[in-house]
């Protein structure tokens, strides 16, 4: 049900990508990211692997391939990143409009109402609103770390 840690990987991935493009970096390798973020390599191939095929990163194949975003970060909702990776509440045949029950089943609210909610607020949310606010978030540890030190 819901979010994977798959969603998790795939929008740290994301802002490191997007992160050096505003740097200059044109393209980033799997090994890259993998290793700048802590994802396993395997899995990160396997996330990239479905973005690619939704149409949200190009592959550049070769010894100096990688990775490029093909939506800019302003326009790439975490709702389209949730939905292609992790299929939210799809096991739920209420959400699909499957049920086999009762069309009048107060489960199905329940499921639909939680549904929607979720997929309202990451419909809110753009990968960069992550890169402002994992911006944000880096400079108050470097500050921390600073205070820490002397």
């Amino acid at each position: 049900m819901g979010l994977t840690v798959k969603s998790s990987y795939a929008l740290k991935a994301l802002f490191e990508l997007a992160s050096l493009n505003t740097e200059g970096v044109k393209k980033v390798s799997i090994a890259e990211l993998s290793e700048r973020q802590h994802i396993p390599k395997d899995f990160l191939e396997k996330i990239f692997s479905e973005l690619r095929e939704a149409g949200i990163l190009k592959s550049i194949r070769g010894r100096y391939g990688g990775y490029v975003l093909i939506k800019s970060p302003e326009s790439l909702k975490i709702s389209e990143i949730v939905n292609v990776l992790d299929k939210p509440f799809q096991s739920y045949e209420c959400i699909e409009g499957q049920c086999k029950v009762d069309a009048n089943c107060a489960v199905e609210f329940v499921w639909k109402r939680v549904h929607n909610a979720m997929m309202i607020e990451l419909n809110k949310m753009t990968l960069a609103d992550v890169i402002k606010n994992g911006k944000i978030l880096l400079k108050s540890s470097e500050g921390d770390q600073k205070y820490n030190e002397k």
